[in-house]
């Protein structure tokens, strides 16, 4: 019992005469981005990034694979890579959705967006995949009308023919 006593005053002792390390996490924030990660056909989004170590980052470098990306909210012509250099209260970038539609399971853009330092190797990274426009089914009900009345004639008659089989079995046995 005493042994198992020195033992936790030891560790304790060793834990508290350690020297603290703390880690230093690369932290950034990215706003903007569309709700439930999926973009509406054509729309423009303004996505801003910050960073908990502004001095660290010289540039970022954001990568889309479908879409428009532009410094301003005008598009001219297909980007599809930034390089943003100045930053003050941290980079904004403005991406356009693609207007196109696409077939069920493609169309999704993957945005990659890269931290570096001033001698070109990586900060941080940031990768995600914003999904095409999310399919909604219509209001009205999913079964066409007269498939319903269809089953409920098939169940009605499955049932009468039931209780008539149930009958005549029934009076084979009375007899």
């Amino acid at each position: 019992m005493y042994r198992i006593r020195d033992y936790l005053i030891l560790m304790f002792a060793i834990c508290l005469f350690l020297p603290s390390v703390q880690a230093e996490d690369n932290l950034y924030r990215i706003d903007g981005l569309p709700n439930n990660l999926h973009y509406n056909s054509g729309e423009s989004y303004l996505i801003n990034i910050a960073v908990s170590d502004s001095t660290s980052v010289s540039y970022v470098i954001v990568t889309i694979t479908n879409g428009t990306l532009s410094t301003t909210d005008e598009f001219t012509e297909s980007n599809l890579e930034l390089n943003l250099t100045d930053e003050g209260e941290g980079w904004f970038f403005h991406w356009q959705a693609p207007t196109e539609s696409f077939d069920l399971g493609e169309g999704n853009a993957a945005l990659i967006i890269d931290f570096k330092y001033q001698n070109g190797t990586t900060w941080s990274s940031f990768n995600s995949i914003i999904r095409s426009p999310e399919v909604l089914a219509e209001s009205g009900p999913g079964v066409p009308q007269w498939a319903l009345s269809l089953a409920w004639t098939g169940a009605s008659v499955t049932v009468i023919l039931t209780v008539l089989g149930a009958l005549i079995l029934r009076r084979d046995r009375l007899t």
